[in-house]
């Protein structure tokens, strides 16, 4: 079991916490814009009722994930 001072305990905490946070927003569920979004070429989703996409793009998603990963080994190395 890790041992810490709680001062370096509230501040991983509150970077755990806030992290999620971002994570969760970029990852937030929004009705589709058109039937065709997210599709390539021609195509398009024969029952868009029932797809959604996420509120952050790609890239705010991609930096969300890693963000939280790198929160995750820095609790992860606490010894």
């Amino acid at each position: 079991m890790p041992v810490l001072t709680k001062n370096q305990h509230k501040k991983l905490r509150a970077e755990l916490q806030c992290r999620i946070a971002e994570l969760m927003d970029a990852f937030e569920a929004r009705d589709l814009k058109s039937n065709r979004e997210g599709v390539k070429g021609r195509g398009h989703w024969v029952d868009p009722d029932i797809r959604c996409a996420t509120a952050g793009d790609e890239l705010r998603l991609r930096l969300a994930v890693d963000d939280f990963k790198t929160i995750l080994a820095e609790i992860k190395r606490l010894k």
